[in-house]
């Protein structure tokens, strides 16, 4: 009887335990210690999400690979355990790949940076995709959810071929044996879609050798319209075919956007002729392109005084084409003509103007210290001082900083502080300093994009502080950006400088020039362009009261 009891109880226990399992198996709770008993609060830090892309369009392209990052802060006394960044998509999510991300603890008082990777198919669509992403925390303490608008671009096939070629030979005359040559090929992406990862590979027949150039060259991208020119430096024996065939093959990122060609020549063939081919291309319908001038109509008609302007001294710096970051589009035109202004226009001796193009950090330290001397050393001086190009601000003071075609926009000590600059200037002997800046200094580049990827929204700028007698007319204000007229090749804000300068001849007061770039900048900028720019201008306190009436001649 005890023995039988026994097997009854232990039956029951496990009856129990299994029954247990089987509830806990069925509906499974999750279960987080909080410091102390306390509740995180989680919250993402304002200014701090950012949309990323590999080639900065802020636009998802088809097979492109992107993220969504963010700063999240614990504001409460207790860590965040167990916490999932949740994220929803609607509109065109054709081809888009991303997932939830796991968070690790984020203790109390800690922030984490979340980064969500979002990798698009060539199945990618034309459209815009909504994100939706919310912080669960498993008592209900995560964040608000956030929304991202992000546009998408469907694919656009890149298209290789070889567009022509040239037989060059040291008299021009015939293809000879045993004589050099050289083949000169042109490659180009005659298609809408850029070209990554190209191969070309060049092979000559038998009896021919390759004295010069690579048979196997690799090219990182080719945009649409790019090209690339390759010379092959040849040299026939005596045993070659009449007739010499050489294979170019191409090759790109997907394997299928690329035509081989054959080039066939034959000794007695005159050299020095070019043959094209016809290509058919398949261009993307929804780009509009525009036609730039390379004569704006302020290029040209020039006015011309008789007059010298005997005691100004200029310093122009036209930055163009930079090694780490974006171009700016027509920025050595406009640095070229505003010099051109100077000399013919307002009368200044052409050996007082410095003019630096595509400027390093060496050039502009140079170009400042030239027009320093000048400005100390010779009595009743003035200055003028133009820039065209990138600025930016430091990320942690907002101090505005030129940066130089050698600078990044991520290291300050490579770049040149635009309040030393005014320092340095005024503290000379300069009668007046006046600038005119053709930039803006909020991260951001002429087509409204981030220079600097980490940085997703572009800031306004510590307002600097000015002192001598100085005058400052800037293209945009706060957080704008300066932009460009493509139709006249030009910086829109530069355009009207020298609008107003051919129409008046140089003879303009300050506030008339101020006036008129003001009015017709803000016009464009909004017709053109549909955003704003409104151009500024900053007075020192001893000319505060006296600068609109101040004349460049």
């Amino acid at each position: 009887m005890k023995r039988l009891l026994i097997s009854i109880c232990i039956f029951v226990g496990l009856s129990t335990i299994a029954l247990a399992q089987s509830k806990s198996s069925s509906q499974p709770q999750n279960f987080y210690i909080t410091r102390d008993g306390l509740p995180p609060v989680l919250d993402i830090e304002s200014g701090s999400v950012q949309f990323s892309d590999k080639d900065k369009n802020n636009v998802i392209n088809a097979g492109e690979e992107c993220a969504i990052s963010m700063i999240i802060k614990n504001s409460g006394e207790g860590d965040a355990s167990g916490c999932v960044a949740h994220i929803r998509a609607t509109g065109t999510i054709r081809g888009l790949k991303f997932n939830d991300i796991i968070l690790p603890v984020i203790s109390h008082g800690e922030k984490h940076q979340v980064i969500i990777p979002i990798i698009s198919s060539n199945e990618t669509t034309t459209g815009e995709v909504e994100f939706s992403i919310v912080i669960q925390e498993p008592h209900g303490f995560g964040t608000e959810p956030i929304t991202i608008s992000v546009p998408t671009q469907a694919f656009l096939a890149p298209c290789l071929e070889v567009v022509s070629q040239k037989v060059i030979t040291a008299n021009n005359t015939s293809l000879t044996k045993k004589m050099p040559f050289t083949l000169r090929v042109v490659v180009q992406n005659t298609n809408q879609g850029t070209a990554e990862q190209v191969r070309i590979d060049f092979r000559e027949p038998k009896n021919v050798l390759l004295t010069s150039g690579n048979a196997h060259t690799n090219i990182p991208a080719l945009k649409p319209n790019e090209t690339v020119t390759l010379d092959y430096e040849l040299i026939s024996t005596v045993n070659a075919a009449d007739n010499i065939p050489f294979q170019i093959a191409l090759a790109e990122k997907y394997g299928k956007y690329a035509h081989d060609k054959t080039i066939d020549l034959h000794f007695g063939q005159p050299t020095g002729v070019q043959t094209n081919y016809v290509i058919h291309g398949n261009l993307h319908k929804e780009v509009d392109i525009k036609r730039v001038s390379l004569v704006s109509d302020v290029d040209k008609n020039i006015p011309k005084t008789n007059n010298e302007n005997i005691n100004t001294y200029v310093l122009i710096i036209a930055n163009e084409n930079y090694s780490y970051m974006d171009k700016v589009a027509h920025a050595a035109n406009d640095g070229k003509i505003f010099q051109e202004y100077c000399i013919n226009t307002l009368g200044i001796p052409a050996q007082k103007v410095f003019y630096y193009e595509n400027a390093t950090i060496g050039n502009m330290a140079d170009g400042i210290s030239r027009i320093s001397y000048a400005l100390n050393n010779f009595e009743n001086s003035k200055a003028i001082v133009y820039y065209c190009g990138h600025g930016i601000p430091d990320e942690k003071t907002g101090q505005a900083y030129l940066i130089p075609v050698d600078g990044k926009g991520t290291n300050m000590k490579t770049c040149y502080s635009l309040q030393d600059l005014y320092k340095t200037l005024a503290a000379t002997k300069a009668q007046s300093i006046t600038y005119f800046m053709d930039a803006c200094f909020t991260g951001a580049n002429k087509e409204g994009s981030m220079l600097v990827a980490a940085r997703g929204v572009a800031r306004e700028p510590v307002k600097e502080t000015l002192a001598g007698k100085t005058v400052v007319f800037s293209a945009s204000s706060g957080d704008e950006t300066a932009m460009t007229l493509e139709e006249q090749g030009h910086g829109l804000f530069t355009y009207y400088l020298l609008k107003k300068l051919q129409e008046t001849e140089g003879n303009v007061t300050y506030g008339e020039l101020a006036d008129y770039i003001n009015k017709n900048v803000k016009k464009d900028a909004f017709l053109i362009n549909e955003k704003p720019q409104t151009p500024v201008v900053a007075t020192s306190p001893a000319v505060q009261n006296t600068w609109k009436t101040m004349k460049l001649k």
